[in-house]
């Protein structure tokens, strides 16, 4: 089983966040491309500036996370109950994901559908009330397109709170716009002629291989769920041609022009993204010790 789009996402800013991409498993040096000479895929996702901001792995984020898992851990002891989350694995090239904006990569990728996480016993009422606090006590935010809403108290509340204070709020909002504007910046990709041009290309590649469509994403989602892309001949001419047209350079290289040119449009989204990380860095590495 193929899955094209993320559906269960840990957090709300990674909802925001892959509402651009395609996702097909994990891509990585692990999953060398098929077909003919490729660019180096991973390096050219990295350079993408949401990607730092949105997917790489990283130290700081490592730090922030498992600080709130040990906050949490405490609180939920000082209410009387054992709070056992996993530990937040430490970020390597074996966890770090790229999405893929521009369909296959790769026909040697892991195509299976994300094992299902595990789910937690069933707890007592008590137990969920002392870890998200009430029901109908939340804090949200809005996007353009998407409203976010996350418990107000609790214990995952407080182990928030004790990096972020009365930012909260904020920090889900910047989360968002940061989202969004990946988003956006995918969207106004479609209209750069140099990609235009390369989309082009690919299309004439793929027509003279006998598949007809617009772009590689169209031409994605155009296949059955339960496509084999290793033999699926169709999967095999995408690739081929990406890789005859060198399109994936082009494709990454004018998309990491488009997403700064909304990030410098957008310079407040960027400041509050940093200082706010920055703040929760600080004081994880204190709780850390």
């Amino acid at each position: 089983m193929v899955t094209r789009k993320i559906a269960v996402i840990a957090t709300a800013v990674a909802v925001v966040a892959c509402a651009a991409w395609v996702f097909v498993g994990r891509s990585g040096p692990s999953a060398p491309a098929a077909g003919r000479s490729q660019p180096d895929i991973a390096r050219l996702s990295a350079a993408l500036p949401f990607y730092a901001l949105l997917h790489a792995p990283s130290e700081r984020q490592w730090r922030i996370a498992e600080a709130e898992r040990r906050l949490a851990i405490t609180c939920m002891a000082a209410h009387g109950f054992r709070y056992t989350p996993a530990a937040v694995p430490r970020p390597s090239a074996a966890t770090a994901d790229h999405p893929l904006p521009f369909g296959l990569e790769s026909l040697t990728a892991d195509t299976a559908a994300p094992a299902p996480a595990a789910s937690e016993r069933q707890e007592s009422k008590a137990f969920l009330a002392a870890l998200y606090g009430p029901a109908d006590r939340r804090i949200s935010a809005k996007g353009k397109s998407i409203k976010v809403s996350w418990p107000a108290e609790g214990c995952q509340a407080e182990a928030e709170k004790r990096l972020l204070g009365s930012e909260r709020p904020r920090w889900l909002q910047v989360r968002i716009e940061l989202g969004e504007g990946e988003q956006q910046a995918r969207e106004n990709l479609d209209k750069d002629p140099s990609f235009r041009t390369a989309n082009a290309r690919w299309a004439r590649c793929a027509l003279a291989a006998g598949v007809e469509s617009d772009d590689p994403v169209h031409l994605l989602n155009s296949l059955p769920r339960d496509t084999d892309f290793a033999t699926s001949p169709v999967a095999k001419a995408d690739v081929r041609c990406k890789s005859d047209t060198g399109y994936l350079r082009t494709a990454y290289t004018r998309l990491a022009v488009v997403q700064q040119a909304w990030i410098d449009a957008h310079p407040a989204v960027l400041t509050s993204w940093r200082s706010l990380m920055q703040r929760q860095d600080g004081l994880a590495r204190g709780v850390l010790g």
